[in-house]
């Protein structure tokens, strides 16, 4: 018999491999100082995070989330984008969770269902005194809400926009994530990177994945020529 979600306390989706000490926040550090405060237990119950894909929203919720779990509350990390084709009635009890992540917030736009069930859940959580960390690519103002409800309640609390960061942050990124891993990544290499690939944050982690992965298996340092061997280009 399946476990109901809400009987899940662990970040279902998580990636594991984030870290909150590899979110570089540029001109974003109000945002990660409110996600530090939140998974502290402190400061608004209810946080927004919206922006661009790759801006590091998934990052920082998953972040936060593992976090908590850590502390031995109950926590999950639910993105939307992975469970919509269910049941909206995968949302029921989980104002139960102390810490809740609910990610990808804008597919449920236009999803009468999805909205009210959003509508119910976040009421609860409210009620029960739980914290909740929604991200999404748009605003509150800006997400075509059919349940004008739904739309006063995401915007209540405190809305945090992520921006893009430049290419000299995103290059920091990129070192200081190596570096944590025990591996050098020369500045040719990162800005190599950074020039060959799309700008997103989100590809560039996973590029760095598959380059730890490779340089582990063959014991070889990040060279321009071996990352061009490892990721196929040319």
């Amino acid at each position: 018999m399946p476990i109901p979600l809400h009987q899940l306390t662990l970040a279902l989706f998580d990636e594991g491999t984030l870290e909150i000490a590899d979110y570089v926040p540029g001109e974003d550090q109000f945002v990660l100082d409110a996600v530090l405060q939140w998974m502290s237990g402190n400061g608004p119950w209810y946080v927004m995070l919206w922006g661009a894909t790759g801006t590091g929203k998934s990052h920082l919720i998953q972040c936060a989330i593992r976090a908590a779990g850590d502390q031995q509350q109950r926590a999950m990390y639910l993105p939307l984008a992975q469970v919509m084709e269910l049941h909206p009635a995968v949302l029921e009890d989980l104002e139960s969770i102390k810490y809740l992540g609910i990610d990808d917030i804008h597919l449920a736009a236009g999803r009468e269902d999805w909205e009210l069930a959003l509508f119910n859940l976040f009421n609860r959580v409210q009620a029960l005194g739980g914290r909740l960390l929604v991200g999404s690519n748009r605003g509150p103002q800006n997400l075509d809400l059919g349940l004008p409800d739904l739309s006063s309640r995401l915007d209540s609390g405190l809305i945090c926009h992520l921006t893009d960061l430049d290419d000299n942050a995103k290059q920091t990124v990129l070192q200081h994530r190596a570096a944590r891993r025990g591996i050098n990544m020369p500045d040719k290499v990162a800005r190599f990177l950074i020039h060959r690939l799309r700008r997103d944050m989100r590809e560039l982690n996973d590029m760095f994945e598959r380059l730890d992965s490779a340089s582990l298996s063959a014991g070889r340092e990040l060279t321009i020529p071996f990352v061009r061997d490892v990721l196929g280009l040319n």
